[in-house]
């Protein structure tokens, strides 16, 4: 027979509401909490600024890669998503670029140089998760359930019993896909993003992988054999070439012929995460068209090439440009 406990717990995944994706970051920062404390006690005070903490990690990495919205009310901006993303601004604008890293890559890179940023990030996380989560997450069936913890509104931490610190460390990797998904159902409803669960679930690998593109080049010199920039139209010295998204990696999660071309390494980092004008979009879809007719002329087959004559069909270029500026 399956614990009260875990039986509620999994419930309060299964059925939270979708206005916003709080819950699921509050039950996940629990799961992995308890995977890190070692308490022979028999009761555990966790403080609210721990779970800050882990938000910030949650928000920062789904945010910084995939900036997927996290609210239904599309016009306000959750608060700790609002104070996460603060953050990553004020991380971007230390080191002087906006790449995409990892928080856990740079976590102490932060304490260290963003110290009084960071320490308030966490102080108002943790007086969002006082006011709005602690103790609303306990409650199902109209009624509190104080056997998943106890919880005062005037106090900063929950009490939990080590019992059941345990059995959701004993079923950790079961309660991390079940959040994943659950948190992946929430943000279809806020976002027109493809590929949602598979952003989400990459999260909690130890890396978000970009793949080689070296092996579109055979493709893309077929019809741009001068290398030309498609950004600036200048010629692109050998060492100066990078293969780039125009409409962003970061919103398809995926590398696709009709979405790449040749441009200047420092035309491609000063680009960033922008979304391509109604000019670029129409610009790439002359673009493969002409791709599509050489590759035919010159009877090159093949996956990639397949994919291309099919996105010019489904007109994938303007249906994903809407939905990203959506």
């Amino acid at each position: 027979m399956e614990n009260n406990f875990y039986t509620i717990f999994k419930r309060i995944i299964r059925e939270c509401n979708y206005d916003n994706t709080y819950k699921m970051a509050w039950a996940k920062a629990l799961v992995e909490i308890s995977l890190e404390i070692e308490e022979d006690k028999y009761l555990v005070d966790i403080d609210l600024k721990t779970i800050a903490q882990k938000y910030i990690k949650y928000y920062w990495n789904q945010t910084i890669y995939f900036d997927l919205i996290q609210g239904s009310n599309l016009l306000k901006t959750p608060v700790i998503l609002q104070k996460v993303k603060q953050l990553i601004e004020e991380y971007y604008k230390y080191i002087g670029n906006r790449k995409p890293v990892r928080f856990e890559r740079i976590e102490y890179f932060i304490k260290e140089n963003l110290q009084d940023e960071y320490k308030k990030c966490i102080e108002d996380i943790a007086k969002t998760l006082k006011a709005d989560v602690s103790w609303r997450f306990t409650f199902i069936d109209g009624k509190n359930h104080e056997e998943i913890y106890k919880y005062s509104k005037e106090e900063n931490k929950i009490t939990i019993d080590i019992k059941n610190l345990i059995i959701l460390k004993e079923n950790s990797e079961d309660l991390f896909d079940l959040i994943n998904y659950r948190w992946g159902l929430i943000l279809e409803t806020f976002n027109s993003s493809p590929r949602i669960n598979r952003k989400v679930k990459i999260i909690d690998e130890q890396e978000v992988k970009r793949n080689s593109l070296s092996k579109f080049r055979k493709y893309l010199d077929e019809e741009n054999p001068n290398k030309k920039c498609f950004i600036c139209d200048k010629s692109i010295e050998e060492k100066e070439i990078s293969i780039d998204h125009v409409i962003p990696w970061s919103y398809l999660y995926s590398d696709d012929l009709w979405n790449l071309v040749y441009v200047h390494k420092s035309c491609n980092s000063s680009k960033s995460n922008v979304i391509p004008t109604k000019n670029d979009i129409d610009k790439l879809k002359v673009r493969n068209e002409n791709l599509l007719r050489k590759l035919q002329d010159n009877n090159i087959k093949g996956k990639e090439v397949d994919e291309l004559r099919l996105a010019i069909e489904k007109d994938y270029v303007n249906k994903f440009w809407i939905g990203c500026k959506s």
